[in-house]
C-alpha cells in the first residue's frame, strides 16, 4: 500500500480538497476562498496531493486549475476492500509461529 497516498489523505483539509476536486477542477484562489485558508496554505496542501498522484494541474492562461486523479483512490479502495474481506479458509499459524504467542497446539 502506498504510504504517501495514505498520508496525503489523512489530513482533514486535504480530504476536503479531494471532495471538492471530485466535483470539478478549481484554481488555488477558488479553493482558498471555499476552505477559508490562505492561498499559500492551499498551495502547500496541493503540492502534497500532486506528489501523491492525487491531483494534477492544467494551465488556463495565468492560472493553474487542479483536477482529481481518480485512479490512485480507486486502487487504494480496492486494496482496502481486499483487506476487509475474511480469508476463504481459516489459516492458523504453524508450530514455529506459535512459540511465544501463547497459542499452544
Amino acid at each position: 500500500m502506498d504510504i504517501q497516498l495514505v498520508k496525503a489523505l489523512s489530513d482533514g483539509t486535504r480530504l476536503r480538497m479531494i471532495e471538492l476536486l471530485s466535483r470539478r477542477s478549481y484554481c488555488v484562489r477558488a479553493l482558498s476562498l471555499m476552505l477559508g485558508l490562505s492561498e499559500s496554505a492551499v498551495s502547500q496542501h496541493m503540492k502534497i496531493l500532486r506528489d501523491a498522484g492525487l491531483a494534477e494541474g492544467v494551465k488556463y492562461g495565468y492560472y493553474t486549475h487542479y483536477r482529481l486523479c481518480r485512479e490512485p483512490i480507486e486502487a487504494l479502495g480496492q486494496k482496502l476492500i481486499a483487506l476487509a474481506k475474511p480469508p476463504a479458509a481459516r489459516q492458523d499459524c504453524d508450530a514455529a509461529e506459535r512459540v511465544g504467542c501463547g497459542k499452544q497446539p
